[in-house]
C-alpha cells in the first residue's frame, strides 16, 4: 500500500468537488447525500406596539337657530336674511353646531337676491327715465 500524504488529500478533495459539480443529485438534500440543507433564518421585523384607537368628537346634534332663521328669511327679506345668515355662519364655526350649510346657502341666496333687486331698481329708473324724458320732449 502506498503511504497517504498531503497530495492524496488534495486529490480526494478535488475529486469530490468535481463529482458534486457533475452530479445533480449530489447537492439535493433529499437524495441522501451532498451538501447540507441551507440554514434559513426567520426575517426580523421591528417591534411595533399596537396603536390605540383614535376617537373623534361626534358632531353636535344641536342646530343653530340663527343659521336656520337666516336661511328662511333670505327668501322673503333679503337684507335681514343676509345679516342673520352671516351671524349664524360665524356661530356655527365657533361652536361646532349644525347649520353652517344652511347659513352659507342663506348668505348666497340673500346676496344674489339683493344684487338682482338692485339691478331691477336701476333698470326700472333707466327705462322709466327714458320714457318720461321722451314724453316730455314731444
Amino acid at each position: 500500500m502506498a503511504p497517504t500524504g498531503a497530495g492524496d488529500t488534495r486529490t480526494r478533495a478535488r475529486n469530490e468537488e468535481m463529482m458534486s459539480q457533475n452530479n445533480p443529485y449530489m447537492n439535493n438534500p433529499y437524495a441522501g447525500g451532498g451538501a447540507p440543507a441551507p440554514n434559513y433564518q426567520q426575517p426580523q421585523y421591528p417591534n411595533y406596539e399596537p396603536q390605540q384607537p383614535q376617537y373623534y368628537a361626534a358632531p353636535s346634534s344641536k342646530w343653530n337657530g340663527m343659521a336656520i332663521a337666516g336661511f328662511v328669511c333670505s327668501f322673503f327679506f333679503s337684507l335681514i336674511g343676509l345679516v342673520l345668515s352671516i351671524i349664524g355662519y360665524s356661530q356655527t364655526k365657533k361652536s361646532g353646531e349644525r347649520g353652517g350649510d344652511f347659513a352659507l346657502a342663506g348668505i348666497i341666496i340673500s346676496a344674489v337676491s339683493l344684487a338682482l333687486s338692485i339691478l331691477a331698481i336701476i333698470l326700472f329708473f333707466v327705462i322709466f327715465g327714458t320714457v318720461i324724458t321722451a314724453a316730455t320732449m314731444q
